[in-house]
């Protein structure tokens, strides 16, 4: 089935920008999105990497951003994930996180250019990176 491509909703700057937060403690999520709502943010939510992988092929979701832990049940993780997204979805942004200091090295060294956030990470900087990141991307898609 042909998904839609990005130019199928509107630019983020006339829509309410979205963050699908992968994360498989879901303590850890409902804080991050609600705090992420109560920010201005939509947010889809996934427990697993294949949760997220169906969000995203699902067509019906125009996603920013895409923040995930890198521990996480199942056959693909955070890094898989991140593969996953940058081989199917040039162009959108993953953001990890994680606990492990082993991990969090090898996350920083495959997302070198997008943020990382070891945990516990204070939820407003994440948001305000967040923001930000989404801000300047829109900002170069409109040639500003």
């Amino acid at each position: 089935m042909a998904q839609p491509s990005r130019s199928t909703f509107p630019d983020p700057k006339e829509r309410t920008p979205a963050i699908l937060v992968v994360e498989d403690e879901i303590l850890i999520r409902l804080v991050l999105s609600d705090y992420l709502q109560e920010c201005g943010f939509k947010v889809y939510e996934a427990g697993t990497a294949a949760e997220a992988i169906d969000i995203l092929e699902s067509g019906n979701a125009a996603i920013d951003l895409v923040f995930s832990d890198v521990r996480m049940p199942g056959p693909l993780d955070g890094f898989g994930l991140a593969r996953w997204i940058r081989e199917n979805r040039p162009g959108l942004l993953v953001v990890l996180t994680s606990g492990d200091q082993r991990k969090s090295e090898a996350a920083q060294d495959l997302c070198g250019n997008e943020p990382f956030f070891a945990k516990p990470y204070d939820v407003r900087v994440v948001v305000a990176q967040m923001r930000t990141i989404i801000d300047n991307l829109a900002r170069r898609r409109g040639g500003d």
